[in-house]
């Protein structure tokens, strides 16, 4: 009980305290998006696939490998250290040297120099894994979301600044690395772990043995969720890319801050659980159903309304990003039901469980973004994810959930009535949009959004009250008016 106290109370504070930072970066990203043009999201998209390749070594393996276990003695915590200035510089030149052929690959010889500059943020991601790492093991979440706020404020309003005086493409990078800059600082003052660096790094090769299968696990999900940039790149050009990548901004945008929320919350919780089957069961299934409740009617809203959104918000000249918006946010809420298994299966001690999940999902999605974007286009390449994603993840799924003891069955029982009333919100929200079609498209978005909400809640509330209660219980929970039954 304590533990699941302690969750609830950092969930609450996480989120709260990141509410009003995620509005200002979504109006921020609205002002981005209609002052760039696609070619410039298509090379910025390019440049953060690179990062991202070589950043994973961070986020998502020693990261999560020293939360599951933190070095407790001096001298690990010097190696460790050192470990991580020797992997940010190795990794920042590795990313500096292959800026230019990475380039070539994809056709695009001026995204070259975008790569180049954002290598040097991989040194600085270096240097935030143990701060990071320390807070969450002691589940500081308020400490967390405050540094986290402050650095996507800080991101989108150099981003903003440098758009408005032109700099393109420069402005997503730049923007990018002075939040980088402001991350690394915040986090080493209020958790210092910078220390003398030594060459006795020997104790430190147990993490790099457990973050080795995190590792691989990751190079796995990171091919196939940036295989479509890489093709399109390559296959479609830079101005058809930037439109898919627009669309998988806001697709992925509530994706990434909900998950990353929960994850970053859960993964201390899940750790500390491991030993109590019956708890951490609990936890995974409660953390599927929130999810679920929370996922279906925001993905499947987007997807509804997408049509009408995208040229109020962004422009018409956004008009080709609107089907690859549809399909994206229509399997968005699977892939977020689905980030409950990196916490659990590494909080369990069980990072093969990953790796195997993968070595299912990954060859399945290659081949069929070759196929999608090679015939498609960005159309395509959203197809695929839409038509074959669903299917190969649920297979891959099932070793997630027999590890951790979870029969399918209670999973398709806390899915059912979300998924129920957010499919009945779509229709709904569809008809009402052909039905008054005849309003301005700011209050045609305006009114379906209301309609939705109120129809989701109301079919939620007659199909799952369980889920419903739950919803409810949790709202109240994060605003503070009661507590959580």
């Amino acid at each position: 009980m304590l533990v699941y106290e302690r969750l609830l109370t950092g969930l609450r504070s996480y989120a709260a305290a990141r509410l009003l930072t995620q509005l200002v970066s979504l109006a921020g990203t609205v002002y981005l998006i209609r002052t760039l043009d696609s070619h410039a999201f298509g090379l910025f998209g390019i440049a953060v696939v690179a990062f991202n390749y070589f950043s994973m070594i961070y986020d998502g393996t020693l990261t999560e490998t020293l939360v599951q276990r933190y070095p407790a003695t001096p001298l690990e915590r010097r190696a460790v250290f050192s470990l991580m200035l020797a992997l940010g510089a190795l990794t920042t030149v590795l990313m500096v040297m292959l800026a230019k052929p990475l380039a070539l690959l994809v056709n695009e010889p001026e995204a070259a120099e975008l790569i180049a500059v954002l290598a040097c943020g991989l040194m600085l991601t270096a240097l935030t894994v143990m701060p990071h790492a320390r807070l969450l093991s002691d589940m500081a979440f308020p400490r967390l979301a405050i540094i986290s706020g402050v650095q996507a404020l800080v991101t989108t309003a150099a981003s903003i600044g440098l758009a408005y005086s032109g700099a393109g493409p420069w402005s997503l990078v730049l923007g990018m690395m002075i939040g980088l800059i402001v991350r690394v600082v915040a986090l080493n003052v209020v958790a210092p772990s910078v220390l003398l660096p030594t060459f006795a790094v020997r104790e430190a090769y147990g993490y790099l043995r457990f973050g080795g299968i995190l590792l691989a696990d990751n190079v796995l999900w990171r091919w196939y969720v940036s295989l479509d940039t890489l093709l399109l790149g390559r296959w479609a050009g830079t101005a058809a890319l930037g439109y898919y990548n627009v669309a998988q901004q806001v697709a992925e945008l509530p994706l990434e801050k909900i998950s990353t929320i929960a994850n970053d919350v859960a993964l201390p919780a899940y750790t500390e659980l491991s030993a109590d089957r019956r708890a951490f069961t609990s936890l995974m299934i409660e953390t599927m159903r929130t999810h679920a409740a929370v996922g279906f009617p925001i993905f499947w809203g987007i997807a509804s309304v997408a049509a009408v959104a995208v040229p109020v918000l962004f422009g018409a000249k956004w008009d080709a990003s609107v089907f690859p918006l549809m399909a994206l946010a229509a399997i968005a809420p699977l892939r977020l039901i689905g980030s409950v298994e990196t916490p659990a299966m590494t909080g369990l001690g069980r990072p093969d469980v990953l790796l195997r999940t993968k070595l299912i999902v990954a060859p399945c999605m290659t081949v069929a973004l070759l196929a999608g974007v090679r015939f498609g286009g960005i159309n395509g390449a959203a197809l695929a994810w839409l038509l074959a994603f669903p299917v190969c993840y649920a297979v891959a799924f099932r070793l997630v959930l027999r590890a951790a003891h979870v029969p399918y069955a209670d999973v398709l029982r806390v899915l059912r009535g979300p998924a129920i009333a957010a499919a009945a919100m779509a229709v709904v929200v569809c008809a009402w949009q052909a039905f008054a079609s005849s309003l301005t498209p700011v209050a045609l978005l305006a009114s379906a959004i209301a309609v939705g909400a109120l129809t989701y809640a109301v079919i939620l509330r007659l199909a799952d009250p369980e889920a419903f209660q739950l919803v409810l219980n949790r709202i109240a929970r994060l605003i503070g008016v009661r507590q959580a039954q």
